[in-house]
């Protein structure tokens, strides 16, 4: 009786392990198995809705099934599946010796739909004894062993990573709440077409909920079929926490085709400057095998044997200091012992001559892309928070911090629209969080505290946070710690100068270490070193800290002179010249830099800049950036992609006339064929609200979530507006309708060439009467059918300011 127990509880601990074995095998030996169970439990197989739910649904019947017959399918396992020898071990001392008859009755029913001759076959013999016999069998073994060794160090390894990672981060990852719109290569980038715009073929096709069509989770990038994606997402938005997600997710059986998950940073490989061969790119700077040698031929020989159960990813390219070899210049062969340069390498993986087969992910930021394109099947780009995700973080951030303090913040939080459009970014939704607590903790008042209006404010509360956990501190926290401020400053350009988020240990002075690494400012990491060797480093929280720690260092010191600081001001474009591939590695430098130079600011840099004529000094450089500021504001040349980040810098410098100036100097804004978020629209609203005159507004072939739709109100003095090729569908037509209610003084609305059906242009017409002063409308290139025609016509009666109608 102990023996019957044993067999069928032995069964249900090793369930995920025999998961994973019985998953590689041939259909023949998974057949064999099927056939051992009963008619009604095989139909139950088949309305199994994958291979792996097909198999776990196999071993949960035999677990719960009689135990000689348990015992039998056990043996056949041993017999027909290659297995670590601890696992083969303890299967075989529960299943013990083959009767005369190892068939039961219900088994015997089963197999009589089989070949009579492989049940007589089936039945001469001691299953077991002959396979250990088999020399094969022994020769195969002690790799086995070593594979499934490995497997089990690297998931105990990329549960290690998870948790560090994870430190300090109050909301688990759930990657079915990270989304990604996907796009495939075949898709044309706007520079490559003559006339700047997109054929809405080209464009993603909306749904019935209003989102694009190929919006996928991030765990369906990797799928059954092997391919190669790059993943496109701003610093903050999750890239490195959602691929450490995916590796803790695969260590419990999410994706079991992979045998093998190995993640990589490009921040690590970057320390690396001589060739490697893959084998040294594997187990050097990811896991070295624990079995010598010896383990690490058998584990490289089954990578090489079978690239598709192998998943590769490569985290933020964006760091990466030079860029993939073309394919074209790559040898035709491939020696997994002989070194080649990191960029080689990488390229001979995108292009399928190293590893064909194998499933490739690399992550990397949205402008960094160029030299990647070609080499991959598929970009998706990483979608940040909605308005309900960045309520549940904030819940979940505010959950021990008492109810009082949690209600006040978190409605706050949502009430100001500024701050929430911040918190679409997953990294500043933290920061704010962050920022927010400091703000309410440290009030001691009833009364509403003076909230940040920028994102650079956000900074300075948030810097202001870490500096408070500090032994010793006092106000006001910078004058406090102007020492250490300065130097994590010069630290910090000095990284963004050189490209690099990673500072050896021997780079940053022992006293400051203490210190950042005590405030939160600075993070210890693990390194090897291109020699093997073990190394600490450091890396601030995050890059947007340290870009706005440079911006802090370029506005404070009189190292950078009005020279350097012109030279380092640029404003950034969404497109990426072929020419010029690897931009600058900063994103919103040039931001802090004009959030620095908001009257609000000003006190905070007095603390940092001390003696004799500091507050002239102070005022001659935030002089200087507005200067630099006005005449990009008066530039009447500057691309979509340039009018947004100018945007952003007015509105970090909070000058409403910088915002007239800008307004003042072009008749429309045209944002086209760009990607447009909820701080995008933010931005422009505030440019367009605090001008007071009238602007056009041009978002032809514009991509934009529905959120963006709530805040077009706030642009307030909107003359004309164009949507054209912007795939508005029904869903967002309904949205837009609403928004425009609050928008009477427009006299022009375009909505060409997208795809609106019949319940879309009723929408839209139904605001008609709403709108005074609309004198012209285009419906051109739409799903109208004859019906909304003669529902426009009605419309246009109750509307006489309407001088013209086109529509097809």
């Amino acid at each position: 009786m102990e023996a019957e127990e044993d067999v069928q509880s032995v069964l249900t601990q090793e369930t995920h392990e025999l998961a994973d074995i019985l998953g590689y095998q041939d259909d023949a030996v998974l057949s064999k198995l099927y056939k051992m169970m009963d008619s009604r439990a095989r139909e139950r197989l088949v309305r199994a809705a994958s291979h792996r739910e097909r198999i776990l649904e196999m071993l949960g019947y035999f677990s719960t099934a009689d135990p000689a017959m348990c015992r039998q399918f056990l043996q056949m396992v041993c017999m027909h599946c290659d297995m670590p020898m601890r696992l083969e071990s303890r299967l075989m001392s529960v299943t013990g010796s083959v009767t005369s008859d190892p068939w039961p009755t219900l088994a015997r029913e089963s197999l009589s739909l089989c070949d009579p001759e492989e049940v007589i076959e089936n039945n001469s013999h001691t299953l077991v004894d002959e396979s250990i016999a088999s020399q094969g069998w022994c020769v195969k073994r002690p790799r086995i062993d070593h594979v499934e060794s490995y497997k089990a160090a690297v998931r105990r390894f990329l549960l290690q990573r998870w948790e560090r990672v994870m430190q300090g981060v109050v909301k688990e990852v759930r990657l079915e709440e990270a989304w990604v719109s996907l796009r495939h290569r075949t898709h044309v980038r706007p520079r490559d077409r003559a006339d700047g715009a997109l054929r809405p073929s080209e464009l993603p096709q909306g749904d019935e909920e209003g989102t694009v069509e190929d919006r996928v989770t991030v765990h369906s990038l990797l799928g059954s079929e092997a391919q190669v994606t790059l993943l496109l997402g701003q610093a903050g938005s999750g890239k490195t926490l959602l691929m450490h997600c995916l590796g803790q997710k695969w260590t419990q059986d999410a994706s079991p085709s992979f045998h093998l998950l190995i993640l990589l940073e490009f921040r690590q490989l970057n320390l690396v400057a001589r060739p490697l061969s893959l084998k040294e790119l594997l187990f050097r700077f990811f896991l070295p095998p624990e079995g010598g040698e010896e383990e690490c031929t058998a584990v490289l020989d089954f990578i090489l044997e079978n690239p598709e159960k192998i998943c590769l990813i490569f985290d933020g390219y964006d760091e990466f200091h030079t860029k993939i070899t073309h394919s074209g210049k790559l040898s035709s062969s491939f020696d997994p012992l002989c070194p080649l340069p990191m960029a080689e390498l990488i390229s001979g993986l995108c292009s399928r001559r190293i590893l064909p087969g194998c499933t490739l992910l690399i992550t990397c930021r949205p402008w960094d892309v160029t030299d990647l394109e070609s080499s991959v099947d598929c970009i998706g780009e990483l979608l940040g928070f909605n308005q309900r995700s960045v309520k549940e973080y904030a819940e979940q951030y505010f959950q021990d911090k008492g109810l009082n303090l949690k209600e006040k913040a978190v409605s706050h939080l949502l009430a100001n629209h500024h701050l929430l459009t911040m918190c679409y970014l997953p990294a500043l939704c933290h920061i704010c969080c962050v920022c927010l607590d400091y703000i309410f903790s440290s009030g001691g008042s009833e009364l509403l505290p003076q909230l940040p209006n920028t994102l650079t404010q956000v900074y300075l509360q948030i810097l202001c946070a870490f500096l408070s956990r500090c032994p010793g501190s006092s106000t006001p926290l910078l004058q406090s710690h102007r020492a250490e401020v300065t130097l994590l400053g010069r630290l910090a350009m000095r990284g963004l100068e050189g490209s690099k988020i990673v500072f050896l240990s021997e780079e940053v002075p022992p006293d400051l270490v203490d210190f950042a690494t005590k405030a939160g400012l600075l993070s210890q990491v693990d390194l090897t070193h291109e020699d093997g060797s073990k190394g600490q480093g450091y890396t601030f929280m995050h890059l947007t800290m340290q870009e706005f720690l440079g911006a802090l260092h370029i506005m404070t010191s009189d190292d950078i002179t009005e020279a350097q600081l012109r030279k380092k001001f640029n404003l950034k474009t969404r497109w990426t010249m072929k020419s010029n591939p690897k931009m600058v590695f900063t994103d919103s430098l040039h931001l802090y830099v004009c959030g620095l130079a908001a009257p609000a600011c000003f006190s905070y840099l007095l603390q940092l800049v001390q003696g004799v004529g500091a507050v002239a000094w102070v005022k001659k450089r935030l002089a200087l950036v507005r200067k630099l500021l006005r005449s990009l504001a008066m530039s009447t040349n500057l691309t979509g992609p340039k009018v947004v980040e100018l945007c952003h810098c007015v509105q970090e410098t909070q000058d409403a006339q910088l915002a007239r100036e800008m307004v003042g100097s072009r008749p429309c804004f045209e944002l086209r064929n760009i990607t447009l978020n909820p701080v995008d629209l933010d931005a422009l609203a505030f440019v367009v609200s605090s001008a007071g005159v009238g602007i056009g507004l041009d978002f032809g072939a514009c991509s934009m979530e529905l959120e963006c739709l709530d805040i077009l109100p706030s642009c307030q003095h909107i003359d004309f507006l164009m949507f054209i090729c912007g795939n508005l569908t029904d869903v967002g037509a309904a949205k837009l309708a609403r928004a425009l209610e609050s928008c009477p003084q427009i006299t022009e609305l375009n909505f060409s060439d997208n795809s609106l059906t019949d319940k879309g242009v009723r929408e839209i017409a139904d605001i008609f009467p709403k709108l005074p002063s609309l004198a012209s409308v285009s419906l051109g290139k739409n799903g109208c059918s004859l019906e909304s025609i003669y529902i426009l016509l009605e419309k246009i009666t109750s509307s006489p300011s309407i001088q013209g109608l086109y529509a097809e």
